[in-house]
């Protein structure tokens, strides 16, 4: 005889989803580093409701680089990333462009 298992839900933080986020937007190509502020510590805001979420990144990226493609890589490394990971549906992902570094002109930004 087989009894049903009660399950408890699944509860995953905002946190772990900007961690997520931030990890799979950094690996996008074209990606210099991510934005962060005390507001925002990975570079990520996250808005998480049921079983969804909103990520808004802000990323820094090199000259030479397609803004709209280096975006669009970053969406959907991010929403691969937090729907495989997660489980949780990405209602959408907002890129801000913060800046464009220049190889030999600007000093790094620390990372």
């Amino acid at each position: 005889m087989s009894y049903p298992i009660d399950r408890n839900p699944t509860r995953v933080t905002p946190d772990a989803v900007a961690r997520i986020s931030a990890h799979a937007a950094r690996q996008a190509p074209g990606v210099h580093t991510l934005v962060a502020v005390p507001a925002r510590p990975y570079g990520v805001a996250i808005r998480l409701d049921d079983r969804a979420v909103s990520v808004d990144v802000d990323v820094v990226t090199w000259y030479g680089q397609s803004v709209l493609t280096v975006a669009d890589a970053i969406r959907d490394a991010v929403i691969e990333r937090v729907e495989s990971s997660t489980g949780l549906a990405v209602r959408e992902v907002t890129v801000t462009v913060q800046d464009v570094v220049v190889p030999g002109v600007d000093v790094p930004v620390p990372t």
